[in-house]
């Protein structure tokens, strides 16, 4: 430190030096005009090396407390890509900072409140990856199952779930994880595996997860009223059955005075030796028959679909919230604990 000073002074006392000699010159008239402008740029140019010698400081990026808390101050506010934005920063500069783990993941969840499923996939799997058992690893995982599921992708959702009910895991995971799969076998119209996902919950929790009410309600799914997609379409020999055996009445009765009027087209046709115009009334009234067959088959399996979603809805109104949006663990911060509750069905 004293070298650089010195060396600094002996540079700043040259200068000066300098710019003196050249004064005196200008005043004595000694040099030339051409001489004059020359050694006038050259003072400038000395006088700017010296201010910026004394004012010049190296510039650095803001220290990382200052950074991430900036980073998490946008997360929390749902300004995501600037989240993004400010955590990659962070990771850049401080790849080493005990918060990394948790840049990443608020990373990812940043990507997966924007609608970026594929980018935030990437980043919990990296997450994972790195930090495999810690509760943001394990967040990430539950995380990945839920992108999985709203991209239909069930096998991979059990994957992920199933996962997370190994031993290796505690007991609080593994009965988060069994009452997700019991909801992802409902989702596919798995109610007898979803029972036992639900029936494997640890005792302790059922209770917490209403695991034995929501198992209860299950049995009443054989009582719910279906239509036979075979009735429907036996039926359908007559116009309009197969629509009216599944409630879709206005369908019944446009099938049915189509059909009618269709049949009574054709045969006045031929009847009237117009066999060209009868042909043609003949084919369309089939089609139009085998389509109404078609379409009492469909409406059948759409009755069945509607009924089971409006059972399935009703359960999720009779569970409590907090039960539907289990509680992903206490995820650790400096100073502070926070509960996410991220997961929806």
């Amino acid at each position: 430190m004293k070298k650089c000073f010195a060396s600094h002074r002996r540079n700043k006392g040259e200068s000066s030096l300098f710019i003196l000699h050249i004064l005196q010159a200008i005043s004595k008239k000694r040099l030339g005009q051409k001489i004059f402008l020359r050694s006038l740029v050259v003072f400038l140019i000395a006088l700017l090396s010296i201010i910026t010698q004394a004012h010049g400081k190296e510039t650095h990026p803001p220290d990382a407390e200052r950074m991430f808390l900036f980073a998490d101050h946008a997360f929390a506010l749902g300004e995501y890509d600037t989240a993004i934005s400010e955590f990659a920063r962070f990771l850049y500069f401080y790849p080493d900072d005990s918060r990394k783990e948790e840049a990443l993941y608020k990373t990812g969840m940043s990507h997966f409140r924007q609608g970026r499923f594929g980018k935030a996939a990437e980043v919990f799997d990296q997450v994972i990856q790195q930090y495999e058992y810690t509760d943001y690893a394990i967040e990430s995982a539950f995380m990945g199952a839920e992108i999985d599921q709203r991209l239909d992708d069930y096998n991979a959702a059990y994957y992920r779930l199933n996962a997370l009910t190994h031993e290796r895991f505690g007991p609080e995971t593994r009965d988060r994880a069994l009452f997700q799969i019991g909801w992802l076998f409902l989702e596919i119209r798995d109610h007898a595996s979803a029972g036992r996902a639900f029936n494997a919950i640890s005792d302790s929790r059922k209770s917490i997860y209403r695991a034995d009410a929501i198992g209860s309600r299950l049995e009443d799914l054989a009582s719910i009223p279906t239509k036979s997609p075979v009735a429907a379409g036996v039926l359908s020999i007559f116009p309009g059955g197969g629509y009216l055996y599944t409630g879709r009445y206005q369908d019944a009765l446009i099938s049915f005075v189509f059909i009618a009027a269709g049949a009574g087209a054709a045969y006045e046709s031929f009847d009237n030796d117009l066999n060209i115009l009868g042909s043609i009334a003949a084919l369309v009234t089939a089609g139009f028959y085998s389509g109404s067959a078609y379409g009492s088959i469909g409406a059948a399996h759409k009755y069945n679909t509607r009924t089971y979603d409006d059972f399935i809805d009703n359960l999720k109104q009779n569970t409590p919230v907090s039960t539907l949006r289990p509680a992903f663990g206490l995820i650790p911060q400096q100073n502070a604990v926070y509960l996410t509750l991220d997961v929806s069905f």
